[in-house]
């Protein structure tokens, strides 16, 4: 399994100014390729989205199927609006065709 330690700390007078979300993605057989395509299609909207600070797709070395996908937002709230937009609406409804699998990491 891909593992990736990454630690980002942001305080400012002891207040998280941002917050950091990853999820690992594994692909279907034979959907490496689609499913990589749709993450990459979802960052390039969510990047102009308000809040949206660093949006980045990283596939696995050692698996083909295997992606992580790291996120950091102003705000939670930010991200959470973000859900609802046309990207993440649309990236939903290829999703069960796409991923066997997702793992999401705790929200730093």
């Amino acid at each position: 399994m891909l593992i990736i330690y990454l630690i980002h700390f942001f305080f400012n007078l002891g207040e998280i100014l941002s917050i950091i979300k990853q999820t690992i993605y594994l692909a279907r057989k034979t959907k490496e390729k689609d499913l990589e395509k749709k993450l990459y299609n979802l960052k390039n909207s969510l990047l102009d989205m308000k809040g949206c600070i660093y949006f980045e797709v990283y596939k696995s070395d050692d698996c083909d199927d295997e992606f992580l996908i790291y996120e950091e937002w102003d705000s939670e709230e930010l991200y959470t609006s973000s859900l609802s937009c046309e990207a993440y609406v649309t990236f939903q409804k290829y999703y069960d065709g796409l991923v066997l699998k997702r793992h999401n990491l705790p929200i730093l």
